[in-house]
C-alpha cells in the first residue's frame, strides 16, 4: 500500500509522455500533485507506435519461470535476474491495472483475451489491441486518464534542459518554453521517462523526439549510464524511398510469415531452430549476411499463404498501410529491411527505479533496469515499462519524505570526456563537426548492426569534438543535436570497450562471447544460451 503524504505539497515532476510517464503520472497523482513535461504533443511518443502487444503470463499453460527462461535466455548472460523475477512475477498485475484503467484488449469470441506469439517466446503470452495497434490503444488509455486530471498539469512542447542537482539530490528541472523562455521547476523527486535515441540511427522505427535527451539530462547530473553498447535493430520495417518507416511486427511471423530471398527460399530455415522466430539480433544480421550474399537491397517478409480474412483482422494497421504504399499483403510479399528499434542500455537504476542522483527516477526505454541484458525479448519493452512505473510510483511515496536515507548510491560525477586536438576547435566546434543526416549516417554505417574497432575508431574520431556539455546559444534543434552526438559518442565509446560479440552487439574481429564480460546468472540457463551459440555456425561467425 502506498502511504499519502497530504502535508506534502511539492509537486512530482515526470518528463516524457509514453506509457512509462503517464502511468506513473496517474498513480502518483493519488498521493501528491504531478507536472507532466513533454518536447511535444502527448501522443508523439513511441509508445503510440508499438504494434505488437505486452508480454504477460497469463494462460495456465504458462508460468512466471518459463517467462524467466525466454527472457534470460534472449539476454545472453548479462541480465539481473533479481529485475526479470519482478518482471515475470508482476507481469499479470501490471496488465490487470492497464485493464483496469480502461485498456482495451483483443479478446476471443468466449471472452478469454487472445494470445499471440513472437520470437524466442516458448509459447503464446502476447496480449494486443486493435490487432496490431496495442500502443495506440494504451496512449489513449492513458492519455484519457490525465487529461482535466486536478492533480495532474500538463506542460507540452517543452524540453529540459538541466537536472539540477546540489550535493547528489535532485532540486529542479530547467525546461524551454517556446513561448516564455526558459523556466524552473523546483522538486526534490523527478521521473525521467523520456524514451529512447533510435534516431541516432539512420534508419529507424522510433518517433523523430527519440533522440535520448533524457540519458544525456542524468549523465551531466550525475547518474550512471550502463549497457550503451547494446542497441536492438529490428529485422522487419517496410522502407521505401521518400517514405517513414514503416515497423513489420514481428507477430505476424509468430501467425507463420516467412523471411525470403527475391528467390522465394526462407532465410532462417538453416540459421536456428526457431527460424524466424529466433531473437531479434539473430534474424537481423542473418538478413544483413543474406543481402551480402545477393547484393541486393532488401528481403521479404511472406504472408501470402496466410488465411486472408485473419491476416486483415489480425494486422489492420499493416494491412492498410501497405496498401497506400500499393503493397497487398495478402497477395504479395512486404520488403523489409532492419531497422534501429529499441536501447537496451541507459540510466541504471535499482529494482524501484532509483538512479544514482538521489531523488532521480528513470522508467521506460530511458532505464538500464537489468532486465534485458544484451537483448529485448519481445514485447518485454512495455511490460518492462508497466511493472517498473508501478513500483517507482510506490517508492517515490515511500521515499517522499526521507529521500536521504532512501538513497544508497552516491552520485557519480560524468566523466570528463577528453576533446581532440583543443586548437582545433577555434575552427571546428561541436555543432559543425556533423549536421543531423550526417550523424545518423555515420552511426548506421560504422556503429550499426555488423561493428569493428576500425568502424567505432572511425566514429569515435569524428564525435571527439563533443563536449560534456552544451555550448553556445540555445535552440531546441540546437540542444537535440548536441544530446544526440554526446550520446553517440557515448554509445561508440561503449561498443569500442566491449570486445565480444553477445546479443545485439556484434563486433566481427570479436565474434564470440567472453566469459570474463558475462554476469553470474543461473547455470542452467547460461549453459543452454552458450549451446544455442556455439553449435550454430551460422549466426556466430564474423562473416556477419
Amino acid at each position: 500500500m502506498i502511504p499519502t503524504n497530504p502535508n506534502q505539497e511539492e509537486p512530482l515532476v515526470i518528463i516524457g509522455s509514453g506509457l512509462a510517464g503517464l502511468l506513473c503520472a496517474n498513480l502518483a497523482s493519488e498521493y501528491m500533485p504531478v507536472i507532466l513535461l513533454t518536447k511535444t504533443s502527448l501522443e508523439n511518443t513511441n509508445t503510440q507506435r508499438s504494434q505488437g502487444g505486452i508480454a504477460a503470463v497469463w494462460s495456465q499453460a504458462d508460468s512466471a519461470e518459463l517467462h524467466i527462461k525466454d527472457t534470460l535466455l534472449t539476454g545472453c548472460g548479462l541480465s539481473d535476474i533479481a529485475a526479470v523475477e519482478i518482471l515475470a512475477s508482476k507481469s499479470r498485475d501490471a496488465v490487470m491495472k492497464l485493464i483496469e484503467l480502461g485498456t482495451l484488449f483483443d479478446r476471443e469470441e468466449n471472452g478469454n483475451y487472445m494470445l499471440g506469439l513472437e520470437g524466442a517466446h516458448s509459447l503464446p503470452r502476447i496480449l494486443h489491441a486493435g490487432g496490431d495497434a496495442t500502443g495506440a490503444e494504451i496512449q489513449r488509455t492513458l492519455t484519457q486518464k490525465i487529461q482535466n486530471h486536478p492533480q495532474i498539469e500538463i506542460l507540452e512542447n517543452c524540453q529540459a534542459t538541466e537536472i539540477i542537482v546540489e550535493d547528489g539530490f535532485t532540486k529542479a528541472v530547467r525546461y524551454y518554453h517556446p513561448q516564455r523562455g526558459f523556466k524552473t521547476l523546483d522538486s526534490s523527486q523527478i521521473v525521467l521517462a523520456t524514451g529512447g535515441a533510435g534516431n541516432v540511427f539512420q534508419y529507424t522505427s522510433n518517433v523523430k523526439t527519440a533522440t535520448g535527451e533524457g540519458l544525456i539530462l542524468a549523465y551531466q547530473a550525475g547518474a550512471e549510464l550502463e549497457d550503451l553498447e547494446f542497441f536492438q535493430f529490428h529485422p522487419t520495417a517496410l522502407c521505401l524511398k521518400d517514405q517513414p518507416v514503416l515497423l513489420i511486427t514481428e507477430a505476424l511471423r509468430g501467425e507463420g510469415a516467412t523471411i525470403k530471398n527475391k528467390n522465394g527460399k526462407p532465410i532462417m530455415r538453416e540459421i536456428h531452430p526457431l527460424k524466424d522466430l529466433a531473437p531479434r539480433d539473430i534474424v537481423s544480421r542473418a538478413i544483413v549476411h543474406e543481402l551480402s550474399l545477393t547484393q541486393d537491397n532488401q528481403v521479404y517478409l511472406d504472408t501470402t499463404h496466410l488465411d486472408k480474412n485473419r491476416l486483415t483482422n489480425r494486422f489492420p494497421t499493416i494491412y492498410e498501410n501497405c496498401l497506400k504504399l500499393g503493397i497487398d499483403i495478402t497477395k504479395e510479399m512486404i520488403p523489409v529491411n532492419p531497422v534501429a528499434h529499441y536501447m537496451i542500455g541507459g540510466v541504471s537504476t535499482d529494482l524501484w527505479g532509483r538512479s544514482t542522483v538521489g531523488g532521480l527516477y528513470v522508467i521506460g526505454e530511458a532505464a538500464r533496469t537489468g532486465v534485458h541484458g544484451a537483448n529485448r525479448l519481445a514485447s518485454n519493452s512495455l511490460l518492462e515499462a508497466a511493472v517498473f512505473s508501478i513500483r517507482v510510483a510506490e517508492a517515490i511515496a515511500n521515499d517522499r519524505n526521507q529521500i536521504s536515507a532512501a538513497w544508497n548510491c552516491p552520485a557519480i560525477l560524468p566523466k570528463e570526456l577528453p576533446l581532440k586536438n583543443r586548437e582545433q576547435l577555434v575552427n571546428q566546434s561541436w555543432e559543425s563537426s556533423l549536421s543531423f543526416t550526417e550523424l545518423q549516417k555515420l552511426m548506421w554505417e560504422k556503429a550499426g548492426l555488423i561493428r569493428n574497432k576500425l568502424t567505432l575508431e572511425s566514429a569515435n574520431e569524428q564525435l571527439s569534438h563533443t563536449p560534456l556539455f552544451f555550448d553556445g546559444e540555445f535552440s531546441p534543434e540546437r540542444f537535440e543535436l548536441y544530446s544526440m552526438k554526446l550520446l553517440s559518442r557515448l554509445l561508440v565509446e561503449s561498443a569500442l570497450q566491449r570486445k565480444e560479440s553477445r546479443g545485439c552487439h556484434f563486433r566481427e574481429d570479436y565474434p564470440f562471447l567472453r566469459k570474463e564480460y558475462q554476469y553470474s546468472i543461473k547455470k542452467s540457463i547460461l549453459q543452454e544460451y552458450q549451446l544455442q551459440f556455439s553449435n550454430n555456425t551460422n549466426y556466430g561467425r564474423a562473416s556477419y
